[in-house]
C-alpha cells in the first residue's frame, strides 16, 4: 500500500479535524488501544530519575511469580547491570521463567556466549537479535532498539533506558537524563505478546555454549641439526586458561562483591526515596505501538518494507497531524527527514506551536549526529520551530545522586518523549518510548512506544519534567546564536566546547552518511 509514503499528498488535503488512521493497518500485538470505559484498566507512573527507574525494575522483578521478559539494545557489564542481573537470577531460582533478548550489534554487544551459558545454568534463557555477520553491510544495520521489562502480564517498564550505568545516574563521567514509564494493567499482555514475536523470530539466535578446549594441542618442532619438521602433543595451556578466565568472569557477573552490595543498597535507598513521592495514576486511553521484527536487506528490497515492518511511524504520524495547539518532541538525536519536515510545515500552517529538545555538541554521546544537527538547526528557527539543546550539565530535578561526582559528570538527554497538546485539554496525550528522530529509527531500528490520553495528572507530570529540562537548556536562534534561560548569550555548542575539533572533522563524512545515522 505504501500509505506512509503518501504523506505529502495527505498533508496537502488535510484539515485539522480530519482523522488520519494509518495505525488501523497495524496488526495485533504491534498495535493496541485500550479504554477504561470499555473495561480495560491501565495505570502508569512516570520515571524521570535513573535511580528510581532502576529500583522500580527491581521491584517488578521481585513481584514476578510466573514469567519475566527482558529486551534491550544495550546490556552492559557494569555495576547497575550486575545489580539487575542478580535480581533476574534470584527470580529464576525461585521458579520464575526468565527470558532475555539482547541486540547483537557489534558496536555495543558484550553479553557473549560465556554469559549466555552462565545465565542458562542459572535458569535464565538469553537470545541475540540479528547476529548478521559484518560482511552483510546493510543487514547489520537492522537493530532491535526496543527496551522492555515485563512480568506476569501485569507489570512493565519501557522508555529510553538501556541497561548500563549511564542510564541510572551511576557514572561520574557521563549520564543520561532519560524517561521511562511503569505500567500496570491489561496493556502489558499486549507488550509481552509483542516480545514473544521478537524472541521466537528466526532472526533471534539461540547462542551455542562455548566448547572447552582440548587438553592438548598438536605442535611441530625440529630436532637440533635436522631440517625435518616433527609433531607432538603438548599441553593446551593458553587456550585452557583463557576458557577458564572467561567462564569465571561470566559466572562472577551473576553475583555482587561486597563493595557492589554497598552501592546497590545505597542506590536502592535513594531510588525508594524518590518513588515514595510517586503514585500510580489511571490512564483513560492507553495505546501501545511497536515495529515488527525481522527486517533486513532482503525484506527491504523485496517486501513492502515500510508498510509491513515500520509500524510505529504510522502511529506517530496519526498522533502528530491531529494536534491543534502544540507538539513537543524530546529526542537525543534530531536528523529530520523530508517527511518529518512536511509534518512540521503542516502543523505550523495550522498555527500549532512546535518545540524540539535535543542534545548539543557538549551533551551528546554521538558527535557524528551533532555534526548533522548543526548543519540544519538554525534553519529550523527560521521555519518556526523552537529548538532548545541540552547544555551538557546536571539538571537538579530534586532527586538525589549516589555521589557528588555524578553531579559533576557530563550529562546529555536520552529521553524519547512527545507531547500532543489540544485546545480541548481532555484530548492531551503523551508518548514515552524508544524512537529517536533520526534515520536509524525511521528505517532500520525496531522501536516501541506507549501513549496515554486523557489523564491531566500524568500529562502534567511529563510536561513539567520536559519544561524543566528545556528551561535549563540553550535556545538556538536563526542568526547562529544561542541564549540561556536568562536571555544571556551562550555558545550554540553547549557548555563544553572541547570536542569542537572532533566534531568539525566528523562533519563532512557524517553528512555523506546521514542516511545511516
Amino acid at each position: 500500500m505504501k500509505r506512509f509514503f503518501q504523506i505529502g499528498l495527505s498533508l496537502a488535503l488535510a484539515q485539522s479535524a480530519q482523522a488520519f488512521d494509518l495505525s488501523s493497518s497495524i496488526p495485533y500485538p504491534f498495535y493496541d488501544v485500550q479504554k477504561s470505559a470499555e473495561g480495560k484498566s491501565n495505570k502508569m507512573m512516570i520515571l524521570n530519575s535513573g535511580l528510581a527507574a532502576l529500583e522500580k525494575r527491581i521491584e517488578l522483578i521481585r513481584k514476578a511469580k510466573k514469567h519475566i521478559e527482558v529486551e534491550y539494545f544495550i546490556y552492559a557489564l557494569d555495576t547497575s547491570s550486575k545489580i539487575l542481573t542478580v535480581e533476574l537470577v534470584k527470580a529464576a531460582k525461585r521458579g520464575v521463567k526468565v527470558r532475555m533478548l539482547v541486540d547483537k550489534s557489534a558496536a555495543v554487544f558484550v553479553l557473549d556466549e560465556y554469559y549466555a551459558k552462565a545465565l542458562k545454568d542459572a535458569g535464565v534463557e538469553l537470545r541475540y537479535y540479528n547476529p548478521a555477520p559484518i560482511y552483510r553491510i546493510s543487514s547489520i544495520n537492522f537493530r532491535n532498539h526496543r527496551k522492555l521489562i515485563s512480568a506476569d502480564d501485569q507489570y512493565a517498564i519501557t522508555g529510553g533506558r538501556n541497561v548500563e550505568d549511564d542510564y541510572y545516574d551511576f557514572s561520574e563521567e557521563f549520564n543520561f537524563l532519560d524517561r521511562d514509564v511503569y505500567v500496570e494493567g491489561d496493556i502489558v499482555k499486549t507488550m509481552r505478546k509483542s516480545f514473544d514475536h521478537f524472541f521466537e523470530h528466526e532472526i533471534a539466535e539461540r547462542p551455542s555454549a562455548p566448547e572447552p578446549p582440548a587438553a592438548t594441542k598438536r605442535v611441530r618442532y625440529k630436532d637440533p641439526g635436522s631440517i625435518v619438521w616433527k609433531y607432538k602433543q603438548a599441553p593446551n595451556t593458553k587456550a585452557i586458561q583463557e576458557y577458564e578466565n572467561l567462564t569465571a568472569k561470566a559466572n562472577a557477573f551473576l553475583s555482587l562483591s561486597e563493595e557492589e552490595q554497598k552501592i546497590a543498597a545505597k542506590a536502592s535507598r535513594l531510588g525508594t526515596q524518590v518513588l515514595q513521592d510517586k503514585k500510580l495514576v489511571e490512564c483513560p486511553v492507553t495505546t501501545f505501538s511497536s515495529d515488527r521484527p525481522g527486517g533486513d536487506f532482503e525484506t527491504r528490497l523485496i517486501e513492502d518494507y515500510s508498510d509491513e515492518y515500520r509500524f510505529l511511524r504510522k502511529t506517530l504520524f496519526d498522533k502528530a497531524v491531529m494536534v491543534d495547539k502544540g507538539l513537543v518532541i524530546s529526542s537525543p538525536y534530531m536528523i529530520n527527514s523530508p517527511k518529518s519536515m512536511e509534518i512540521y510545515k503542516h502543523l505550523l500552517e495550522q498555527e500549532v506551536s512546535l518545540k524540539v529538545y535535543t542534545n548539543s555538541m557538549a551533551s551528546t554521546d554521538a558527535l557524528y549526529v551533532a555534526a548533522n544537527l548543526y548543519l540544519t538547526v538554525f534553519n529550523w528557527d527560521r521555519f518556526g520551530i523552537q529548538t532548545t539543546v541540552h547544555a551538557g550539565k546536571y539538571i537538579d530535578e530534586q532527586t538525589p545522586t549516589l555521589t557528588e561526582g555524578v553531579k559533576n559528570a557530563k550529562w546529555g538527554t536520552h529521553s524519547k518523549t512527545q507531547l500532543y497538546e489540544y485546545h480541548d485539554s481532555s484530548k492531551n496525550e503523551f508518548m514515552v518510548g524508544t524512537y529517536n528522530y533520526d534515520n536509524r529509527s525511521n528505517h532500520y531500528n525496531t522501536e516501541m512506544g506507549i501513549f496515554c490520553q486523557g489523564s491531566d495528572e500524568l500529562y502534567r507530570d511529563v510536561k513539567k519534567s520536559i519544561e524543566k529540562r528545556i528551561g535549563e537548556g540553550y535556545r538556538i536562534h536563526s542568526d547562529y546564536t544561542a541564549t540561556d534561560k536568562n536571555g544571556n548569550r551562550v555558545s550554540v555548542l553547549g557548555a563544553d566546547k572541547s570536542d569542537l575539533p572532533k566534531m568539525l572533522l566528523m562533519a563532512l563524512p557524517s553528512w555523506f552518511l546521514n542516511f545511516l545515522l
